[in-house]
C-alpha cells in the first residue's frame, strides 16, 4: 500500500521516509509493467552484397523486410527450402520465356512475394485483372499439366496437392503482381512502385498543409467574429 506524501499530520522525518518508499514502489511498479509487456526484437541487417537479413535469415533483395515478422520469415524459409507449391509457382512466373527481360534483371524477393500473397491486397491496380480474366490466365497457364510433370529433389510432386494453389495463382493476377508480359514484378518494379507511393503520400501531406495554411486565417476570422457576436448578444 502506497503512503500519501500529502499527509500533513505526519512528522517531516516520516514524510521523507514515505516519499522514499513511494518512489521505490513506483519504480518497482514500472519495472513490473515493463516485464509484462511483450517486446518484439526484429533485427534487420544488411551485408555488403545488398542482401537483407531478418532475424538472421537472408531475405535476399527484399524491399518490404521492415513489415515482416520473424515468425513469418522462418515459416517462409521452410516453404522455400522444401520447395512447396508456392515456391514452384514463384519460380515459374518469375521469368517466363514471354517476358523478354534484359540480362541481369533481378526478380522480386521470394519473401516479398510471400508477404504480398498472404496479405492479399491489390499491389498494382494498372496490372490487376478482374476475376474472370485472372481465371482465364490460370487456365492458359496449363497449371494442371505443369504440376503433373513437376519434380522436387528428383521426385514427382503430389499434383493434386499442388492444384490446391490454383485459387492463389488466380489471386496473384487479380492483385496485379503479374505484368502484361506474363512475368512477375521484378525488384526494379517493386522499388519503383514503393517510391511512387511515397511520392503520392508526400504530395497528400503537402496538399493538406497548404490547405490548412490557406484556411487557417479564415477559420481564425470566423472564430473571432463568433466571439464578438457572442459578446454583443450577452450585453
Amino acid at each position: 500500500m502506497l503512503t500519501s506524501i500529502n499527509n500533513t499530520n505526519q512528522p517531516f522525518a516520516n514524510q521523507n521516509v514515505s516519499m522514499t518508499e513511494t518512489k521505490k514502489n513506483n519504480e518497482n511498479l514500472v519495472e513490473s509493467v515493463k516485464s509484462e509487456q511483450p517486446v518484439e526484437e526484429k533485427k534487420i541487417q544488411y551485408d555488403k552484397y545488398g542482401h537483407t537479413y531478418v532475424g538472421g535469415i537472408n531475405v535476399a533483395n527484399s524491399v518490404l523486410a521492415d513489415k515482416f515478422s520473424e515468425e513469418d520469415v522462418v515459416r517462409w524459409k521452410g516453404i522455400l527450402e522444401s520447395r512447396g507449391p508456392l515456391t514452384t509457382v514463384f519460380n515459374r512466373i518469375c521469368f517466363p520465356p514471354s517476358s523478354n527481360l534484359p540480362s541481369g534483371t533481378m526478380s522480386m524477393s521470394f519473401y516479398d512475394f510471400m508477404y504480398l500473397v498472404e496479405k492479399g491486397d491489390v499491389v498494382n491496380p494498372q496490372h490487376a485483372l478482374n476475376a474472370a480474366d485472372a481465371k482465364q490466365q490460370v487456365e492458359n497457364g496449363n497449371w494442371s499439366t505443369f504440376f503433373k510433370h513437376t519434380t522436387v529433389y528428383g521426385k514427382n510432386v503430389n499434383a493434386a496437392e499442388y492444384m490446391k494453389s490454383l485459387p492463389t495463382i488466380q489471386r496473384i493476377y487479380e492483385m496485379g503482381l503479374v505484368k502484361p508480359n506474363g512475368g512477375l514484378m521484378t525488384f526494379d518494379d517493386m522499388t519503383s512502385l514503393l517510391q511512387q507511393k511515397k511520392d503520392e503520400e508526400q504530395k497528400i501531406r503537402l496538399d493538406r498543409a497548404h490547405i490548412y495554411q490557406v484556411e487557417k486565417p479564415v477559420m481564425e476570422m470566423n472564430t473571432s467574429e463568433k466571439m464578438k457576436q457572442g459578446y454583443r448578444n450577452s450585453i
